[in-house]
């Protein structure tokens, strides 16, 4: 699935990287915390796959990033 949005990054639970969808959801995201870093918020395109369930951080789907291009 590809969703854009804006990366961002919430203290909590050792810190995560959440993606504010232009779909209005919140998603989880899941991948290379060195890229997540560098793309903080930015707008980006994100490509990857849904994981089921909620991960510790409870702030939305769980979605495993493949590729991320900032737009």
């Amino acid at each position: 699935m590809k969703v854009t949005g804006t990366v961002e990054y919430v203290d909590l639970e050792g810190g995560l990287f959440r993606l504010a969808g232009d779909d209005g959801k919140r998603y989880t995201l899941l991948g290379s915390r060195s890229d997540l870093k560098a793309a903080k918020g930015a707008r980006v395109e994100v490509e990857g796959s849904l994981d089921d369930g909620f991960g510790i951080g409870m702030a939305g789907p769980q979605l495993r990033v493949q590729k991320l291009r900032k737009i």
